[in-house]
């Protein structure tokens, strides 16, 4: 359950369960950037990115104090009054979750106490939603949220796929956006990394012939419902094909609309077609498309559907 969290939140977490205490002289070591990094899991050169984000949100603040085994004054951090109402809601969300301790249903408020912390608890909930409490005598260390240690090509290409994820809708959201710094900052890729790849995804995701054109696809299946495109539908997709910019808007409806056509409907709108050629149907043309109609057995919703292709194909 701690990994389904950004590293924001698992500080403020932290933050939450570690007061900075009322003596202001005396800090404590797990408010330090190496206490913080230890308890949320990160490598302490990737905290100061977090803390950043957190100070610009006036979510935390920061002082110097003296702290007990340090040679001189640290910088400590703490939650400010924005903070605390930011991890008070975060905390009332995850106490309300309920998981199984000992095979029976419970509620992560009820593990959660002064002696042990949310993090500590969280860390200790398993995928299938099951609390396992640390043996007694073993000494669990924090898994190490890292992935360095896979080769760099390795890094590069799972955060390609996670990019190309999160651009899938055509947009990044906010929280998208965090977590792709949070899974940067795991596999330890550095800005001069991670923005040539996203750069070309971004210009990938907006390439009429690529994203534009499957959105197109997309009204296209709306408006064929009934089996064919009527003035109004067809206007609509003309309107989305110049909102994209996508040229070959008529091109890809036609390729869509023919790619489900069997072998008996493409005989009967290449017949179509060419008696549609100069604009009208004789007489002549009219009772051949019929006699093949009926030879074919061509429902009238085909035969829509076929007459729709032609007159896009030739408008």
């Amino acid at each position: 359950m701690l990994l389904t969290l950004t590293v924001e939140q698992r500080v403020l977490l932290h933050l939450w369960d570690t007061p900075l205490g009322d003596n202001p002289w005396e800090g404590r070591p797990q408010l330090t950037q190496a206490g913080v990094s230890e308890a949320v899991g990160i490598a302490r050169k990737h905290l100061p990115r977090t803390l950043k984000k957190l100070r610009e949100k006036e979510h935390i603040i920061e002082e110097t104090r003296h702290v007990a085994g340090a040679k001189q004054r640290c910088r400590v951090y703490a939650l400010s009054s924005d903070g605390r109402k930011a991890a008070s809601e975060l905390v009332e969300d995850i106490h309300s979750r309920v998981v199984k301790s000992e095979g029976e249903p419970t509620t992560v408020q009820a593990l959660h106490n002064h002696a042990t912390g949310l993090l500590d608890v969280l860390r200790n909930i398993d995928s299938t939603g099951s609390y396992r409490p640390p043996v007694e005598g073993v000494d669990e260390a924090p898994p190490a949220l890292d992935g360095r240690d896979l080769p760099l090509d390795h890094r590069l290409a799972i955060y390609d796929n996670i990019v190309r994820t999160a651009w899938q809708d055509g947009i990044v959201t906010k929280d998208e956006q965090i977590m792709l710094e949070d899974m940067a900052m795991y596999l330890g890729l550095e800005p001069h990394d991670t923005e040539p790849i996203e750069k070309r995804v971004r210009e990938e995701s907006i390439n009429p012939d690529a994203e534009n054109s499957s959105l197109y696809k997309q009204m296209l299946e709306v408006a064929w419902q009934d089996g064919e495109v009527d003035a109004n539908e067809q206007a609509m997709l003309d309107s989305l094909a110049s909102m994209l910019g996508l040229d070959s808007a008529r091109d890809v409806q036609l390729d869509w609309v023919c790619d489900r056509l069997d072998d008996r409907l493409k005989a009967y709108c290449s017949a179509m077609e060419a008696a549609w050629e100069d604009g009208e149907v004789t007489d002549d043309e009219e009772n051949m498309l019929d006699s093949m109609r009926k030879s074919l057995k061509i429902t009238e919703e085909e035969h829509k559907t076929i007459l729709g292709v032609v007159r896009a194909k030739l408008n």
